[in-house]
């Protein structure tokens, strides 16, 4: 089987600690892609309105899975929104209030995203990087009138398992579930809806399988691609339990680890090896 979709995340796989990646490169690759047909597909926990930054001029040519999974737009049209009930992100709200009064909150939603006004600076300027479209309220109560595709948590990154098991062990009868998107952040999500499950949909749109796909990611919100396709790639500065759960392993995101790997792949079929 030939691959005809490759999907990536973004922060701390495809784009370098500087936040760029190799545009020339990229853009070579890219043409190269669509000479076989292969569908190129960013994968990410943030937003689309972020996402599409880093590609101004190709934007409505690529497919873009934001939110892990609750949003999916392909060249420029909405294929799929996912969004949670307005109950369980209040229950979010007061557990996390309650229980973790440090951790800082962000709601995603569908016109902006929301933090709180007594938010501290350095907070407030860590996730509007990640979040262009943002309000900021006096208040989670009532819960902004808005439809939310997930929660972001930001704290500590040593509490972010605590954090993590005990938000999931609340929630354990309920749709939201919280996964670690890696740099002290925890997104939390419907269950079900990833993006595995969001590769899934586009690969029974376009009558592909997941022999069709190669993936590549460092954090554990990459586990439901990495886990789906048959070429699986894990970063070489993702975590070992990332790196377990992959077929592959390829350089660091700082040395174009994507772009090297795609590049090898192409180079293989078309018999430019070496």
């Amino acid at each position: 089987m030939t691959v005809r979709l490759i999907a990536t995340d973004m922060d701390g796989t495809f784009l370098n600690d500087q936040k760029t990646y190799d545009n020339v490169r990229f853009h070579k690759l890219l043409k190269r892609m669509a000479v076989h047909d292969i569908h190129f597909v960013v994968a990410s926990g943030n937003q689309y309105c972020h996402l599409v930054e880093s590609f101004p001029d190709i934007k409505d040519n690529l497919t873009f899975i934001g939110e892990n999974g609750s949003h999916i737009v392909h060249q420029g049209e909405t294929l799929f929104e996912m969004f949670q009930p307005h109950e369980e992100i209040a229950e979010l709200v007061q557990f996390i209030e309650s229980n973790f009064p440090e951790t800082v909150i962000a709601l995603t939603g569908k016109t902006s995203a929301y933090m709180l006004k007594s938010n501290d600076e350095d907070s407030l300027k860590t996730l509007r990087h990640y979040l262009p479209k943002l309000e900021l309220v006096d208040s989670f109560s009532p819960i902004p009138r808005d439809d939310f595709f997930k929660s972001v948590l930001l704290m500590e990154p040593e509490l972010t398992r605590e954090i993590q098991v005990a938000l999931n062990h609340h929630f354990e009868s309920g749709s939201l579930i919280g996964t670690s998107s890696g740099f002290g952040c925890i997104d939390v999500i419907t269950k079900g809806y990833h993006k595995g499950w969001a590769l899934q949909r586009l690969l029974d749109e376009w009558g592909l399988t997941s022999e069709n796909l190669m993936v590549f990611g460092d954090g554990e919100n990459d586990l439901s691609m990495l886990k789906l396709a048959k070429y699986s790639y894990a970063m070489s500065n993702a975590p070992e339990n990332v790196k377990a759960h992959a077929n592959f392993q390829t350089s660091s995101n700082n040395e174009d680890g994507v772009l090297q790997a795609i590049e090898e792949y192409l180079n293989k079929i078309e018999g430019n090896i070496g």
